[in-house]
């Protein structure tokens, strides 16, 4: 029996069910409330098969794809939306097995029946699937000379080009956005690049849709996993209007590709065709800035600018020596945490620049190896190169540096500085239980003290209070869990003592910088480019 998880409007789940009851035996369906828990399901009944529909926001869709690619499961997929009143269209992952495919088509097309005509968007010899391929062949002929133009083009050939596949391009004028929308390869796409091409073309709709409201352009994918907005523009005089305008499309084109991977930058003003090439060129240095801009709007040159700070060399001289004196002789004081986040988030940050961030970086490295050798070098986080560096941002360093601290202070205490048997108790407690429902009164109760002693004597020996402690160690092994297991994210949270799914995405967020499906794909990242 082939295991469904079914995600779609009432009308069709209510249809599917009915169908499959009367008419197979063969399915057995299973609902999902929505694409993320598609994934879930999907993974808790071994799925043979995700059927969803294609609703907006499209995003939600390139979401769910980056959540099945780190699953690691690979179902066959089909995708559906209804074009008209009566018909549908869908696409379906490609497969070696005719007879599987086309017991799923047939599943498919006679549960819909009475009321709509379905026709698949994948290649074969059927007029309709044809009649899609020539749509498609035509959009990739538009893109090439749109591609083109991105490359160069004097404006004899851009006339040409814009007569030849009607370009909705002004002569004059243009704005360029640039959507990094999944940083992942998918792995799968011989088989699945009829289902992606299906998505990506209603997400080009959206773009579309949202352009024209304003005075028109082109949407179109440079690969895959690029896309680029060129628009004309704005038909006033005023530049209070023309920003406004600027704010008010961005912030609508920003919202389509919202998904988890998405990087966004934005040209200056482009005068002429002829310019349309170093504005190209000037979006790819962007990519740079990621790391030092990652909760950017969108980036610009002028928001660079804005942002950018001369580097001052005795702030950062006199902070890293202030940090240094507290590794040396006062480890445990808690504003060696406030310094390294001044120094990472307040003085590099700002300097955009790559050689202060390592130069920070290798000095308090070197400060803690030479004072704890043997014991930082097991806890000092992966020194990045640049190009990881890319699919990361400075808070997330930040954040992993003063973990690093966190649990060497732990550890110290626990082997050397930590001489009271009750806090060494406590901590073992903890140790064993932190996947339980624990609080300070459970464990002062558990060694026989007051819960105000046991909170006292914690944050003496260690640095932190015990809640603290306690959340630290659970997001300690989160990460873990995250970077090494294939199991949903719920699953995770409960195994580390959270019994709430958006309380735990909301600490671990506050304390790591980023989302557990985030962290989950940046250290995973590897495995799939």
């Amino acid at each position: 029996m082939l295991k469904v998880v079914l995600h779609a409007e009432d009308e069709f789940v209510n249809r599917f069910y009915k169908f499959s009851m009367q008419n197979t035996k063969d399915l057995s369906i299973s609902y999902a409330d929505s694409y993320e828990s598609c994934v879930k399901k999907a993974m808790e009944i071994h799925a043979d098969i995700i059927v969803i529909q294609l609703l907006h926001p499209i995003f939600k869709i390139q979401n769910f794809f980056c959540d099945l690619l780190l699953s690691r499961i690979v179902p066959t997929l089909l995708i559906f939306n209804v074009i008209a009143e009566n018909q549908i269209i869908c696409s379906l992952t490609s497969h070696q097995d005719r007879q599987y495919v086309n017991k799923i088509k047939l599943f498919f097309s006679q549960a819909i029946s009475n009321d709509y005509y379905c026709y698949f968007a994948n290649m074969d010899n059927r007029e309709e699937s044809n009649l899609i391929m020539t749509a498609r062949i035509n959009r990739l002929e538009k893109s090439e000379y749109l591609h083109e133009i991105l490359r160069g083009v004097v404006n004899s050939e851009f006339q040409y080009y814009k007569k030849k596949t009607s370009l909705n391009l002004n002569n004059g004028g243009y704005y360029l956005y640039m959507y990094d929308l999944m940083k992942l390869e998918y792995s799968d796409h011989n088989f699945n690049k009829n289902v992606y091409y299906f998505v990506g073309d209603e997400i080009l709709k959206e773009f579309q849709t949202v352009i024209d409201a304003y005075s028109g352009g082109e949407v179109f994918y440079v690969n895959p996993l690029l896309l680029c907005v060129l628009i004309n523009d704005f038909k006033t005089t005023s530049q209070a209007s023309k920003q406004t305008s600027l704010f008010d499309i961005t912030n609508r084109l920003n919202n389509i590709a919202n998904c988890k991977t998405a990087f966004r930058y934005m040209s200056g003003y482009i005068e002429n065709i002829e310019n349309i090439r170093a504005a190209y060129e000037s979006l790819q240095d962007l990519k740079t800035y990621n790391f030092f801009c990652h909760d950017a709007r969108v980036i610009t040159q002028e928001y660079l600018r804005a942002i950018r700070r001369e580097i001052d060399y005795t702030l950062v001289d006199k902070t890293i020596r202030e940090i240094k004196e507290l590794i040396k002789y006062d480890f445990l004081n808690p504003k060696l945490n406030v310094l390294i986040k001044k120094l990472f988030l307040h003085i590099v940050k700002p300097s955009l620049n790559y050689n202060l961030y390592y130069y920070c970086y290798t000095a308090l490295s070197t400060a803690l190896e030479d004072k704890y050798i043997g014991t930082y070098s097991k806890e000092e986080p992966e020194n990045l190169s640049p190009s990881k560096l890319f699919y990361t941002s400075i808070e997330q360093e930040c954040h992993k540096f003063i973990q690093s601290i966190d649990l060497l202070k732990s550890e110290l205490s626990n082997k050397s500085a930590v001489t009271n048997s009750i806090v060494m108790q406590a901590i073992e407690f903890i140790h064993q239980h932190y996947m339980e429902d624990i609080t300070v009164n459970m464990i002062a109760a558990h060694l026989n003290v007051s819960h105000s002693y046991l909170s006292q004597i914690v944050k003496k020996a260690l640095g932190i209070s015990i809640i603290k402690y306690i959340i630290a160690y659970r997001i300690e092994k989160a990460e873990t869990l995250l970077s090494s297991s294939n199991e949903p994210i719920y699953t995770i949270a409960a195994k580390v003592g959270f019994f709430e799914g958006r309380h735990f995405s909301k600490t671990f967020k506050k304390i790591t910088g980023t989302t557990p499906m985030q962290y989950k794909k940046q250290n995973s990242k590897a495995n799939y480019i």
